[in-house]
């Protein structure tokens, strides 16, 4: 009768970005494909604007800006880890709209990245985000080869 009130079995993540989904085997860093950093999903961007994909607690941002890490309440610790080369513009094209120890919602914008002038420098921009405590958890991985935007469930996830 009072099931609203349990804590639900499953929790949902969602896309961080407007983009196509991929496979986080399929990203040309082997870093990131070969899971070194844990398991996840990916975007190829078609916008420019990166929001939380839940609610969390900003736990890092890089200070090239191009990464942000993100902790939500059962324990999950995110990266969203923006291009792949990235870091080496040293903060250059990347505006980040939240601190570190901010408690952000689902959907708020975390940075805007400046996708022309990365496309014109031939940096990839592909878009890793990266569940970093992933052997804790069972991930479920959703709409892999398909466009997404932020109010589209990329994983589903419950404690190991």
């Amino acid at each position: 009768m009072f099931d609203f009130l349990k804590k639900k079995n499953k929790q949902e993540i969602y896309a961080p970005i407007k983009g196509k989904c991929i496979s986080i085997e399929n990203v040309s860093d082997k870093v990131f494909s070969s899971k070194m950093m844990g398991d996840g999903i990916a975007f190829e961007p078609m916008a420019n604007q990166v929001f939380a994909p839940c609610d969390a607690i900003v736990s890092m941002i890089a200070s090239s800006k191009h990464a942000i890490g993100l902790i939500n309440s059962d324990g999950l610790e995110i990266l969203i880890h923006v291009g792949l080369d990235t870091v080496n513009y040293m903060g250059k094209g990347f505006i980040v709209n939240v601190k570190k120890q901010q408690k952000v919602k689902k959907g708020e914008l975390l940075m805007t990245f400046d996708k022309d002038f990365f496309e014109k420098e031939n940096v990839c921009l592909t878009i890793p985000m990266v569940i970093t405590n992933s052997k804790e958890y069972h991930l479920e991985l959703f709409n892999i080869n398909e466009n997404v935007c932020d109010e589209d469930i990329v994983i589903r996830y419950k404690k190991a």
